[in-house]
Order: C-alpha cells, then sequence, then structure tokens
C-alpha cells in the first residue's frame, strides 16, 4: 500500500469510469434493440386486434338489426292476428308485451307499431 502512486488511482479510477460508461453504452444499446424487436411484435398485434375489435363492432351492428327486425316482425304479425279477431291466451299477451316493451325501451323503437298498438289499447284489445 505504501507503493500505490497518485498516477495509479488516477489510471484506476479512469478504469473504472471506462468501465461505467461502457456498461451504460451497453446497457443502452440492448435497450434499443429490444424496443425495436419488440415494438415490431407490438405493432403486429395491435394491428390485429384493431381488427378483431372492427369485426366485434360489425357484429354487435348486425345482431342489434336482426332483433330490431325480427321484433318487428313479430309484433306485426301478432298486431295483425288481434286486428282480424283472434282471442290470445293470457301467456301470449305477456310475450306480446314483453316484446312491444324491448321494442320500445331497448331498441328505441318508435313508429307505426306504436300507433297500432296504442290504437288497439284503445279499444281494449290489449
Amino acid at each position: 500500500m505504501e507503493n500505490i502512486t497518485i498516477g495509479q488511482i488516477a489510471v484506476a479510477i479512469a478504469f473504472i469510469a471506462a468501465l461505467i460508461t461502457g456498461g451504460v453504452k451497453i446497457k443502452d444499446s440492448v435497450k434499443k434493440w429490444l424496443t425495436n424487436t419488440l415494438k415490431e411484435s407490438f405493432d403486429a398485434q395491435t394491428k390485429q386486434i384493431e381488427e378483431v375489435k372492427r369485426t366485434v363492432d360489425n357484429i354487435q351492428t348486425q345482431l342489434k338489426t336482426v332483433d330490431m327486425e325480427n321484433t318487428k316482425n313479430f309484433l306485426t304479425t301478432e298486431i295483425a292476428s288481434l286486428k282480424r279477431g283472434e282471442v290470445k291466451s293470457e301467456i301470449e299477451m305477456q310475450r306480446f308485451k314483453e316484446e312491444y316493451d324491448h321494442y320500445i325501451n331497448a331498441l328505441k323503437g318508435n313508429t307505426y307499431i306504436k300507433e297500432e298498438y296504442e290504437k288497439l289499447k284503445a279499444k281494449g284489445w290489449i
């Protein structure tokens, strides 16, 4: 220990500083490489996720359309049969009212079906 010179200490400090700087540079290079590699994978997955979201949105739109059309078909058929004087059972009338409520509240339907429903209700048929 007695023979250590200031020059040797300076060389040791410079060596340690070079090791630290080299380590930081290696870490930055690895980080950049990993980021670029993972970014490509994530970009591809993001595109796939967006495509799935679009598909789900399309399916939801189609389901709502099918629901609306089927509900209108059922209500129209039932209204026509009531107008012809067909007698419905209590359970058939309950189902008719459930579908009508679904049409008005969930589907926000408000057309000729509502007008016909109100006419039938005014006559006491519903």
